[in-house]
C-alpha cells in the first residue's frame, strides 16, 4: 500500500486545465525554462506546508519567482545543487518563521525510510535525479514512468532534474515533474545512483518540523 501525503496535492489552474503541481515550462526566462526544477520543487514543497489546495498558473509563476529571486540564486547551463537548494529553504523557513528545517543527506542507505517519514509529517520530499559522476558528460538517465490502466508505461527519462515525492511503496515512488504525475522506480533508481550518480548528488532533501521534533523532546 502506497504511503502518501494527507491532503491532496495541490492543483495549478491553467488554461490547458488542471497541473499536478508546478512546471518549469512556465517561466518566462528561457534559462529557467531550462534549469529551474529545483526552485519549482521548492515552491512545491512550501506551497503544500502552507496549505494551498488550488492556484492559478499566474499565481504560481509570481510566487516562483519570488524564491527564485529572493532565496534560490540558479546559474545559467548549471541549474543548482542540492546544497544550494538546502540553504535557500532554510533562509526562507527561518526569514518567514516557518518551523521547518531542511538537510541534504549524503547516504542512500536512509533515503526510502526518510521519504516515508515525511510523508507520514505531511511534508512533501524533494528528490534529485543527479548528473551522471563522476563522467558528468555522459548521458545515462533514468526512467519516468506514467500510470496507466494496463498498469506503469515508460514516459519519459530525466538526469540531473529535482522532483517532488508525493507518494511511495515497497516498488514505486510517485512524483510531481513539470506539473505531470509520474512514478519512479525504486530499484532503477537505486542502480541509476550507484552505476551512473553517485548518493552525493541523487539524493533527498529531508524536511522536519522542528516544533514538533522540540514538542517530543520535552516530552
Amino acid at each position: 500500500m502506497m504511503k502518501t501525503l494527507k491532503r491532496p496535492f495541490h492543483q495549478v489552474d491553467t488554461v490547458r486545465g488542471m497541473f499536478y503541481g508546478g512546471s518549469q515550462a512556465w517561466f518566462p526566462y528561457r534559462f529557467l525554462k531550462n534549469t529551474g526544477c529545483g526552485v519549482i520543487s521548492a515552491s512545491d514543497l512550501i506551497l503544500y506546508i502552507r496549505g494551498k489546495k488550488c492556484l492559478t498558473q499566474l499565481e504560481y509563476v509570481d510566487f516562483s519567482k519570488h524564491l527564485w529571486k529572493y532565496y534560490l540564486p540558479v546559474l545559467p547551463g548549471f541549474g543548482m545543487n542540492g546544497l544550494t537548494l538546502m540553504i535557500g529553504l532554510n533562509r526562507y523557513f527561518i526569514r518567514t518563521g516557518l518551523p521547518y528545517r531542511a538537510c541534504w543527506m549524503l547516504s542512500g542507505k536512509k533515503m526510502t525510510s526518510r521519504i516515508e517519514k515525511m510523508l507520514e509529517n505531511d511534508i512533501p520530499a524533494i528528490l534529485a535525479i543527479g548528473p551522471n559522476f563522476p563522467l558528468f558528460w555522459k548521458k545515462e538517465m533514468l526512467c519516468l514512468y506514467r500510470k496507466e490502466k494496463a498498469g506503469m508505461t515508460p514516459a519519459t527519462k530525466v538526469r540531473a532534474h529535482f522532483v517532488t515525492v508525493t507518494g511511495i511503496d515497497q516498488e514505486w515512488i510517485r512524483i510531481s515533474s513539470w506539473g505531470k504525475e509520474y512514478y519512479i522506480k525504486i530499484a532503477e533508481y537505486e542502480t541509476y545512483t550507484r552505476e551512473k550518480s553517485s548518493s552525493l548528488i541523487s539524493n533527498i532533501i529531508y524536511v522536519k518540523n522542528i516544533k514538533k521534533t522540540t514538542a517530543a523532546v520535552l516530552k
